[in-house]
């Protein structure tokens, strides 16, 4: 793979992760789909509560954000590493919310895997390292 194949693949997933993460908080779940495999996995955070397929992923992503008032969210660090075809994101964030009549500040760490798929980059797993 050249440098600017290389880069360029790099780009392509940060621009997803960057999407996916707008696309949920501003409550657009019918975009999120184009970024999972539909046979992606999930380990729900702070769990070991497998999630498996597409819908599965976006339900728990619906689910938050419907529970949740979200006042603040920010990734603070992106990097990327590149494997052929496969891929993995890992990234810091921060997200401040109130559930009910609680209020949470979190700094947490995702690890998203990729597999490029029909010629685009979807997400085949994800897990969280809380408070990280």
């Amino acid at each position: 793979m050249t440098e600017l194949a290389h880069t360029t693949h790099i780009k392509e997933i940060e621009r997803v992760v960057e999407h996916l993460f707008e696309n949920w908080m501003t409550k657009q779940f019918e975009k999120l789909e184009q970024y999972f495999h539909n046979q992606a996995v999930m380990i729900e955070a702070g769990t070991e509560k497998r999630l498996k397929g597409t819908a599965e992923i976006i339900e728990n992503y619906r689910d938050f954000i419907e529970d949740a008032e979200i006042y603040d969210y920010s990734i603070t660090k992106l990097s990327v590493d590149l494997f052929d075809e496969t891929a993995t994101a890992y990234f810091s964030y921060r997200i401040k919310y109130r559930v009910e009549d609680t209020k949470y500040d979190e700094s947490n760490t995702d690890i998203l895997v990729f597999r490029k798929h029909n010629r685009h980059w979807q997400i085949v797993w994800r897990t969280q390292q809380l408070g990280q």
